[in-house]
């Protein structure tokens, strides 16, 4: 079996909409360049020779691009190239808001093999592997991993993506056009719906300065506040004492 092999694919920018490297990709491709072993880049679809570049500007010799047809089973094409292959490295999807994530799982369930998500951390311990998951409200656990199996990086996981242009230019992009699969594929069976439209941000009704929100709280008739800009301290300080009292912030 070959070492590694790290799936990547182009995503769109979320402004321009033009086709970019995926960060969530780059970081699986920068965690195993730092692992003992052969890494091997592979993509399915259409790739562009400069995301495929940028691609191997993280410091790999060769980049595989399978050509597919637009609407063709990604999981059903990458599985040949994928079964003689340890350890399936992959991000946890595109971007934010973009695409399934189910893709891990799909080759998992093809393949016969354990999928492990949210890796933030991974360390050869001879044969096996050490990986660190990430879990909800910051946890951590740590697993011994064999191969052959499926890991799914985390895009927050702590590693430098670096950009070389002598290895953007240095390396290869090797294109093929990927073999015909019947649709037999457990993502065959499913059924396609259209993406939901992204979310939008949450924005206030009216822009104000943070002095003029003071204001429209102090003097908002529903508070039941007022302003005391006559009078002794003394006054000042038991109309304070009074409200206080009203709203039970204070026992005496």
């Amino acid at each position: 079996m070959s070492d590694i092999t790290v799936l990547v694919a182009a995503s769109a920018h979320a402004v321009s909409g033009r086709p970019t490297r995926s960060r969530a990709d780059a970081t699986a491709v920068a965690l195993a360049l730092g692992l003992p072993g052969q890494v091997r880049l592979l993509s399915a679809g259409a790739m562009p020779e400069a995301v495929a570049r940028d691609y191997l500007a993280l410091g790999a010799k060769q980049i595989e691009v399978l050509e597919t047809a637009q609407d063709a089973d990604v999981c059903a094409s990458l599985l040949p190239a994928l079964r003689n292959t340890a350890w399936i490295v992959t991000g946890t999807r595109g971007e934010a808001e973009q695409g399934s994530g189910v893709l891990p799982f799909a080759l998992g369930a093809a393949l016969g093999r354990p999928v492990v998500t949210d890796v933030v951390a991974v360390k050869a311990d001879g044969s096996s592997w050490v990986v660190t998951q990430a879990l909800p409200k910051g946890a951590r656990r740590r697993l011994r991993v064999s191969a052959p199996a499926v890991l799914a990086v985390s895009a927050a996981a702590p590693v430098v993506l670096r950009h070389s242009l002598a290895d953007a230019m240095a390396g290869t992009v090797v294109r093929s056009a990927a073999p015909s699969t019947a649709s037999t594929s457990p993502s065959a069976t499913g059924q396609r719906v259209p993406r939901g439209k992204r979310r939008k941000l949450l924005e206030a009704r009216v822009v104000q300065s943070g002095h003029a929100r003071m204001l429209g709280a102090i003097e908002s008739p529903s508070t039941g506040g007022a302003v005391l800009q006559a009078g002794t301290p003394q006054a000042k300080a038991q109309a304070v004492l009074d409200y206080l009292q009203t709203h039970s912030l204070v026992q005496f």
